[in-house]
């Protein structure tokens, strides 16, 4: 049995991210910019009155969060994040929520809202120049319905077209980190009873309403591609003993 932390080590943690949160606040009130170089860990050392483990692990949890960008043998300097990185800072708390009794089912529900968001938007908004993309994502889709691994593919290709054409870097990063916290939700519902010619007809639905620019469409549309997911999806894991695995099924398409 491993030993419970000691008070030294509990301090340790909560100072580092004292130093971290002082040093967050200088960025966010402008008076450190992008591009400054941050103080030598000696000089923060003797400013917190604190080790060198102590000061790199308040660097390092300000390079998590894409506030510092640190170079071997460069000075590191306050970086501007992207929100790709600021997505993925979320990753260790959306992972330990959907260990959570109905984390599952919450984080669906937050990509529905989303992802019906996202079309209903396209739909209105979306450039004239930027709906060819959709329907390419859509062919690709078409043209992979015999292989699995591929069709699984352009289906994650076809939602993140959606959000890019959208021109918000914040639905593109949600997107990829949707997919990456619902990875195995989407590995069971693939081979969960729709037939990928099934899930490609509920990705034209999806298209045409955007196509036509009718947002109501385009977000039943999504709406019902979804809860057809969604809906295998439990079936499969409600059929599965308790404690086996459900990826490895084989396919029903």
């Amino acid at each position: 049995m491993s030993e419970a932390p000691t008070g030294q080590a509990r301090t340790r943690r909560k100072r580092y991210e004292e130093i971290a949160e002082h040093l967050e606040l200088l960025i966010y009130s402008g008076r450190l910019s992008v591009g400054d170089k941050i103080a030598s860990e000696r000089e923060l050392m003797v400013r917190f009155g604190v080790g060198r483990s102590t000061v790199r692990e308040a660097l390092f949890a300000l390079q998590r969060k894409g506030l510092l960008s640190a170079r071997p043998g460069a000075a590191a300097r306050i970086a501007k994040p992207t929100a790709q990185t600021l997505i993925s800072d979320l990753s260790g708390a959306a992972r330990h929520l959907l260990s959570e009794p109905g984390g599952i089912r919450h984080l669906q529900h937050a990509r529905a809202l989303f992802e019906i968001g996202v079309a209903r938007e396209v739909a209105l908004n979306g450039a004239d120049d930027d709906l060819p993309a959709l329907t390419q994502a859509l062919e690709a889709n078409r043209w992979a319905i015999e292989d699995q691994a591929a069709f699984e593919h352009t289906d994650l290709m076809f939602h993140y077209t959606l959000a890019m054409i959208a021109h918000n870097p914040i639905y593109t990063s949600l997107n990829h980190a949707l997919n990456e916290w619902l990875a195995e939700q989407r590995s069971v519902s693939a081979r969960a009873g729709t037939s990928r010619e099934e899930v490609h007809s509920q990705h034209r639905a999806i298209h045409d309403a955007v196509i036509r620019r009718d947002p109501i469409g385009a977000q039943e549309a999504m709406e019902a591609h979804l809860a057809s997911v969604y809906r295998n999806y439990w079936k499969a894991v409600e059929a599965v003993p308790l404690g086996l695995p459900i990826t490895g099924q084989r396919s029903q398409a």
